[in-house]
C-alpha cells in the first residue's frame, strides 16, 4: 500500500478574506496525480490586545500519491 502523506494549510488573520482557498487550488494544481484520503478543517480565535481578533484556519489533506 502506498504510504499516506499530509499537507497542512494554516493562516492566521484578523480578515476573514483567508488566501487558504487559492494556496490549496495551486497547490491540487500542482498534484494532479494523487488520490485525497481526507480532509479536515480546524478554526480558532485569539484575542489580540483589547480589540484585535486573530482567525487561525486549517486544512490538513490526506492523501497518496498515485
Amino acid at each position: 500500500m502506498r504510504p499516506l502523506k499530509v499537507k497542512i494549510f494554516s493562516h492566521c488573520t484578523q480578515n476573514i478574506n483567508i488566501p487558504n482557498e487559492l494556496q490549496i487550488n495551486a497547490w491540487l494544481q500542482a498534484k494532479p496525480d494523487i488520490e485525497i484520503v481526507n480532509m479536515l478543517q480546524s478554526e480558532s480565535m485569539d484575542c489580540v490586545g483589547e480589540k484585535r481578533v486573530e482567525r487561525n484556519l486549517t486544512i490538513s489533506v490526506f492523501y497518496r500519491e498515485k
